[in-house]
């Protein structure tokens, strides 16, 4: 695990200001929790860690690696290795159980075999390996 460093991060949507000057860093190891009330911007800031929103103005680094700054986006989502896990189902509905689990896999282009070893594993500590 790697440093998540943000520095005073905004997002807007539109005249919406969902993150406001944001401010953290979890640091290699350590844990941490976003709490707070519907529409505070937890997701929002879940999402621009991840990659899948931008930030209007400041800066996302992973350990002393710039990411984004709201004018380049210096590593894809696909390379910052983040996943996240939704509080709804976030599942691809054109794709099957197995794929569906594979997807990070695929992405980081492990071999066929690995790819297959770890979605049986993952199935079978789930116990859904009979849903593959």
């Amino acid at each position: 695990m790697v440093a998540v460093t943000l520095e005073d991060v905004t997002k807007k949507f539109g005249r919406v200001v969902a993150v406001d000057g944001l401010t953290f860093k979890v640091k290699d190891g350590e844990f941490m929790v976003l709490l707070g009330p519907s529409g505070c911007g937890k997701t929002t800031t879940l999402r621009i860690i991840s990659g899948l929103e931008r930030v209007t103005k400041g800066r996302v680094y992973f350990g002393d690696e710039l990411v984004d700054n709201g004018e380049t986006i210096y590593v894809l989502p696909q390379k910052r290795n983040v996943s996240m896990v939704f509080q709804s189902y976030a599942l691809f509905p054109h794709m099957n159980v197995f794929d569906n689990i594979a997807f990070p896999a695929y992405i980081r282009k492990l071999p066929k075999e690995e790819i297959r070893r770890r979605v049986y594993d993952m199935a079978d500590l789930l116990r859904i390996r009979d849903l593959l």
